[in-house]
């Protein structure tokens, strides 16, 4: 049996394999491709689906975030966030929360609202994330996406604190207000 993965937007990702230059294997997920004889997930990789339903094969890292911090900050968005479609991307010692703000006024046509929440055409963006700095006092720095003109992914450092609970609860209720961008 080959690998598939079904991403959140219900499209069908096969694995496959092509060889480098050099011999190596290169693995690849290609969408609704079933020609391909990979039949299982190689020794050491795992397959990650980005929040916006691209899926990759990754090597597995270890990550310095722990599950109570990213529950927590879940938690944090559920309870303080006006935004209620998110997703949490943690990547080794970051967590970047994604979100979906529908770009239509609520008042407007309800067949139009209702296909721009299609998870087909979804499109989730980061405006702030948690960055761990110092793993023994489990300290975290709070960043903010940087709207410059410049390099897309340039952030800009909003706070630090060891006490994550009340740094998320602080910043995650500004966004998708206009408050959000007064923070600077």
């Amino acid at each position: 049996m080959t690998v598939q993965y079904t991403n959140f937007r219900g499209d069908v990702y096969y694995l496959h394999v092509r060889q480098t230059k050099k011999g190596n294997p290169s693995y690849y997920f290609k969408k609704e491709d079933q020609n391909t004889e990979v039949t299982s997930i190689p020794e050491g990789y795992e397959i990650y689906e980005h929040p916006n339903g691209r899926v990759f094969l990754t090597k597995k890292s270890t990550k310095s975030i722990t599950n109570e911090e990213i529950n927590l900050l879940q938690q944090c968005m559920e309870e303080n966030s006006p935004i209620r479609d998110f997703k949490l991307d943690v990547k080794k010692n970051t967590v970047f929360i994604y979100t979906y703000e529908n770009p239509m006024p609520f008042n407007e046509n309800p067949v139009i609202v209702e296909a721009l929440s299609d998870p087909k055409y979804k499109t989730y963006h980061t405006e702030l994330c948690f960055t761990l700095i110092d793993k023994h006092t489990r300290t975290f720095q709070v960043e903010q996406r940087k709207y410059t003109g410049g390099k897309e992914n340039e952030w800009l450092s909003l706070e630090e604190s060891n006490d994550l609970e009340s740094l998320a609860n602080k910043y995650v209720r500004h966004l998708g207000q206009e408050s959000f961008y007064e923070l600077r």
